[in-house]
């Protein structure tokens, strides 16, 4: 009998790991403990990516430690599955912690949906939140960060455009740790096929080690997203083609990056006139009685 597994996704927000935690749950209650953002942000990946001494003292804070130590405990008796965004730079931590039993899923999304979806969540507007901000968006001046040459320009980038820097950061540490890893312990799945095609499916519950179920199936048409949101501002999408290595690097993930309904992609993350009405009302309510 092979021993429990301790399994991370390596992912961005926005990228369907509530659907994907939700359905691993529902199917798998004998054989998995899943969690989905266990600890919030409390992994810091925007100052912990490609940074060991920030690592050391994240893994040694508090939360994050009693997490950890926890995992131990779980995996004496069934494999754990962590699916959330914020965990991504942390591997090797957790390659230290878990060793041969951590495996990595590397999930991915079309970089215009998830840059679309985080701009729905203001992420880098007006109203950003500040752990976010502080833990999150890895900026091009902070030390871990790809394409630095960005910081001369960050100012002036649409929130897309940030959206598509922040998709980039993490899935080019995806590749990273794909490079390597161990054969067996990454692997890489789109999340557009995960909830389609039935042979993505079957790949990633092989890796996964676990038997075909039709929870999976079943589930592939069910909405499982508590942040849902739109938003008043623009959103264009054509910026994509200004950022010539992003745009190359979704071509390496599988992706055709300027192939999407533009159509269905407004309907889906911007506000018509009359739902812009609405939310300024009720950002004025909620102003006033604050």
């Amino acid at each position: 009998m092979s021993r429990p597994t301790v399994t991370f996704f390596i992912t961005t927000a926005r990228s369907g790991t509530q659907w994907v935690a939700s359905t691993l749950e529902k199917a798998y209650p004998d054989k998995l403990v899943v969690a989905h953002e266990p600890i919030g942000y409390d992994y810091n990946p925007r100052h912990s990516l490609r940074n060991p001494d920030k690592l050391r003292e994240i893994a040694n804070k508090p939360s994050v430690r009693k997490h950890l130590d926890e995992i131990h405990r779980i995996i004496e008796d069934k494999s754990y599955v962590e699916v959330g965004f914020p965990a991504f730079a942390m591997a090797p931590i957790l390659r230290e912690e878990f060793g041969d039993r951590l495996r990595l899923v590397q999930m991915t999304r079309h970089p215009v949906k998830v840059a679309a979806s985080v701009v729905t969540h203001d992420w880098f507007g007006e109203d950003q939140r500040k752990d976010i901000a502080e833990k999150i968006i890895v900026k091009p001046t902070d030390p871990g960060a790809k394409l630095k040459r960005y910081a001369s320009v960050w100012k002036k980038l649409s929130s897309f455009e940030r959206g598509l820097y922040y998709w980039y950061q993490v899935h080019a540490y995806g590749a990273e740790l794909e490079a390597t890893s161990r054969p067996g312990t990454f692997a890489r799945f789109k999340f557009e096929k995960l909830i389609s095609d039935e042979s993505e499916q079957d790949r990633f519950f092989g890796f996964m080690g676990l038997p075909p179920r039709s929870e999976w199936r079943e589930s592939t048409g069910e909405r499982v997203d508590k942040f849902r949101s739109t938003t008043a501002e623009e959103i264009d999408t054509t910026a994509l083609e200004a950022h010539p290595e992003i745009l190359s690097f979704a071509e390496e993930l599988g992706y055709n990056p300027t192939r999407y309904n533009a159509k269905d992609l407004a309907k889906r993350y911007r506000r018509g006139r009359v739902r812009q009405l609405f939310w300024r009302v009720k950002n004025k309510l909620l102003q006033a009685n604050q």
